[in-house]
């Protein structure tokens, strides 16, 4: 079989998407990635091979002329919910634009290849669009907590003129098979044709330093701030507020940057590790917390290794994987207007001392263990 994974130029969306695609080429299948230029590099680091479509598109650009979300804006949980359509039709806006940038190489690739089935991430409409086009399965592949689907309606209606665009008619993209990699507990209910498969951490390739190797003496604290919310602003917000809420804690402290970061943080505490580009799935399994922005790959990648997580919400799902984390009781978060250094401070030292976070904890990566794993989801995809 010929599977067409499909994604926008976002590691953060396509290494969720990564496994399966494993899975696939080792179930003897073909299996292709076809994305905007900016993710070659990393589609061909992942193993699969990578098929270029369209353009790059200045998404940084577009973000900051609808929304402020650099140094000093302070969103927190209810202006997040008080605005979140009107922030999902801003964000549907952006990703039909990188659709249109990509749309017409992407049916030519597809209609020269024939696939028999497109697996798409959420926010690249250029999935379902080929397979309607082309008359296949399309497979939608969640990258974490569905924040796209309680926006169907807003996005059905925004899309009309782009099917209309390609001659298509009505395209229904929530209507399809759903792989889901989130576990049930943390998933908003109600998704629709979910299939859970077992979320296997990958976040780049790498070599495993030697110091990660020697024991631990004290307790080990990973603190990252993600990629998206750098990508958008240029910035690493809320970093300093971060290092300087561990300044005193006993603990060791490791800062997983991605790769560029590290200018940005300024003087550190001795007792601060800064590492760059180490996949995280290597790191927390010795670690004993972790305080992150709410990505969904930080979030889910903490949960599969039974690391407690303090979670500081910026920007979009961050909002909806903090709030369904702390749903399990396997992490808390925090909100701008009162993330200070040392409200910081003292909620991560209750996280460390607290057996009842590690229990829960414990409870989310066993959950994630027990779902299929990507070479059994393989079997039970169509096309």
């Amino acid at each position: 079989m010929r599977m067409l994974f499909t994604t926008l130029a976002w590691s953060s969306h396509y290494f969720p998407m990564v496994p399966l695609g494993w899975a696939a080429r080792a179930a003897g299948h073909e299996v292709r990635v076809l994305t905007q230029p900016a993710l070659v590099d990393q589609v061909r680091a992942s193993g699969l091979p990578a098929v270029v479509a369209g353009r790059d598109v200045d998404l940084r650009a577009m973000v900051g002329k609808d929304v402020d979300v650099g140094p000093g804006t302070r969103s927190t949980m209810s202006t997040w919910r008080e605005s979140r359509e009107l922030r999902a039709g801003q964000a549907i806006t952006w990703f039909t634009a990188i659709t249109e940038a990509m749309a017409a190489d992407a049916l030519d690739i597809a209609r020269a290849w024939r696939p028999d089935v497109v697996v798409f991430e959420p926010a690249v409409y250029v999935g379902p669009l080929i397979a309607q086009a082309l008359g296949i399965p399309a497979v939608r592949h969640l990258w974490g907590t569905d924040y796209t689907y309680p926006h169907r309606e807003r996005e059905y209606d925004l899309l009309a003129p782009l099917w209309r665009r390609h001659g298509l008619g009505a395209v229904r993209p929530f209507e399809v098979l759903t792989v889901d990699p989130c576990p049930a507990s943390m998933q908003i209910p109600g998704v629709p044709h979910r299939q859970p498969m077992r979320y296997v951490p990958y976040n780049g390739p790498a070599v495993v330093p030697d110091w990660l190797r020697e024991p631990v003496g004290r307790p080990r604290v990973c603190l990252t701030f993600g990629t998206t919310l750098a990508k958008l602003t240029g910035s690493v917000v809320t970093a300093p507020e971060v290092i300087e809420a561990v300044r005193e804690v006993d603990a060791e402290i490791v800062v997983a940057l991605a790769a560029g970061q590290r200018d940005s943080l300024g003087p550190l505490p001795p007792q601060v590790r800064v590492v760059e580009s180490l996949p995280l799935r290597l790191l927390l399994p010795g670690c004993a917390a972790i305080v992150h922005k709410g990505g969904s790959g930080t979030t889910l990648t903490a949960a599969a290794a039974g690391v407690p997580q303090l979670v500081l919400p910026t920007i979009a799902d961050q909002f909806l994987n903090a709030e369904r984390l702390a749903a399990t009781g396997a992490g808390e978060y925090l909100e701008q207007d009162v993330a200070t250094p040392e409200r910081i401070r003292s909620d991560l030292l209750a996280l460390l001392d607290s057996a009842a976070h590690r229990s829960a904890a414990d409870a989310l990566r066993r959950e994630i263990e027990r779902q299929p794993t990507p070479a059994e989801v393989v079997g039970l995809l169509p096309g």
